[in-house]
């Protein structure tokens, strides 16, 4: 039907087949579109090529796979164009976690210094591909789910005029997978963020943002939620990350829907004391490629069905269904609603600077995206989440124009320090850590 050539910048990394999978799913409105996977690194691109040929044979989908290292030749006519890379892999992950956990803060790949400074790396290669893009096919939509998603999109929607859609699977993950399971709602994977019988609502900044409604069947639906989330416990594994948020919410009167990321806000010892016993973070375990990770690809190729995957997180379909989804939604112009969108705010959270990057629903039709106004974002998070919004902007700004002192001022503004001397000892232990992939430091 729609004969779209779908780009991916990263198309070597883990999360490709579920994209592939969530691309079969949609396979009428998908007809005769070509899939164009571009890594810096071939070594995975032929086999993961191979891959999706196989996946789309088997379901009867009309799409086409192809491969190249060449930015240019990807994205040359290119309609969607999706960010999926993590500018120095996993190993400089490592050092944004390990290193401001030495000096005892807290913190991850997008939240805390660690989330500055991948930030430092990222947005340099992004602001390039978008280049490259008002160059190359200016008309495309860019979809992202890159992190850190928040601080990335700052800069994009400063430094360039493409088309960007940024999303956070988080509330993916919430809506599509946790909810239903919690509720006890089959079917428990479901394909899209907002259904007819539950429609949830999160509002705030990636990573930190609020479930401030949540309808089910048409009737308010936080009494069974909260019923059914005590009723929960011990049956995920994520267990202990419930445990949290029901006693935050218990605190701030809604659900945190990205707890494993908002910890270190309000369980700062406990994160941090977790932290420093891990010889492995948990982004480590779950994100890269793995052994058991590359060798599904490879009994994908081999016959197995792609249902029988390892339960690894980047296998799960929620964020997949998410990114497609919201693609076909703008092909097939069917104002639906998506959430875990990031857009400047403009008046949908009312209580936040109209310029800043905020989290929330829209309505996504053939014009992009549209936000929808969602009132004020509830006081119990309203300071937090403007010194939030700050640290963005600053870590953005540096990233930006390499001002090394916007970056001291960006990584002392972020709500886990509080001490010039740590930050200081921070910035510059990361800055030798990750100095080649920041050519503006230099």
């Amino acid at each position: 039907m729609s004969g779209e050539k779908i780009t991916i910048i990263g198309g070597g990394s883990p999360f490709i087949p579920a994209l592939i999978v969530a691309m079969t799913e949609n396979k009428d409105i998908l007809s005769d579109s070509e899939v164009c996977l571009m890594d810096i690194n071939s070594e995975r691109l032929s086999t993961l090529n191979e891959m999706g040929k196989i996946l789309a044979k088997r379901e009867n989908a009309k799409l086409n796979f192809t491969w190249t290292i060449d930015p240019r030749e990807a994205l040359k006519d290119a309609t969607f164009v999706m960010f999926s890379y993590r500018v120095g892999g996993v190993e400089h992950m490592r050092d944004d976690i390990k290193i401001p956990t030495k000096y005892g803060i807290p913190g991850d790949e997008t939240t805390g210094p660690g989330g500055t400074f991948m930030a430092q790396r990222t947005i340099p290669v992004t602001l390039d591909y978008c280049k490259k893009i008002e160059d190359l096919c200016p008309e495309a939509w860019v979809q992202s789910y890159i992190n850190p998603a928040g601080i990335v999109a700052n800069a994009v929607h400063k430094r360039s005029n493409v088309k960007y859609i940024s999303m956070c699977d988080c509330f993916a993950g919430l809506s599509m997978d946790l909810l239903p399971k919690i509720l006890d709602m089959p079917p428990f994977e479901r394909r899209y963020c907002v259904n007819e019988d539950i429609k949830p609502r999160e509002i705030g900044v990636n990573h930190l943002h609020l479930l401030v409604s949540l309808q089910v069947n048409e009737k308010d639906g936080y009494p069974i939620f909260k019923e059914k989330l005590n009723e929960y416990q011990g049956k995920s594994p994520h267990d202990q990350r419930l445990k949290f948020s029901l006693e935050l919410m218990d605190i701030l009167g809604y659900f945190c829907g990205c707890s494993g990321h908002t910890r270190p806000y309000w369980d700062n010892y406990k994160f941090l004391e977790e932290r420093k016993k891990e010889s492995i973070s948990m982004e480590e375990k779950i994100l890269g490629w793995s052994e058991t990770r590359w060798n599904f690809v490879k009994e994908i190729i081999d016959g197995v069905k792609y249902e029988e995957h390892p339960p690894e997180y980047c296998f799960g379909l929620s964020h997949a269904r998410q990114a497609v989804g919201v693609m076909v939604s703008i092909i097939a112009d069917e104002g639906r609603e998506w959430g875990g969108l990031h857009f400047p705010n403009r008046g949908a959270i009312k209580n936040l600077r109209d310029n800043a990057i905020v989290e929330g629903p829209a309505i996504v039709d053939k014009r992009g995206i549209t936000p929808l106004n969602m009132g004020n974002l509830p006081k119990s998070v309203l300071g937090i989440t403007k010194n939030v919004i700050n640290w963005e902007e600053l870590s953005a700004e540096a990233a930006i124009t390499g001002d090394i002192k916007i970056l001291n001022q960006a990584i002392l503004e972020c709500p886990y320090v509080h001490d010039v001397a740590t930050a200081k000892k921070i910035t510059s232990d990361l800055l030798e850590a990750h100095a080649e992939y920041m050519p503006q430091f230099s």
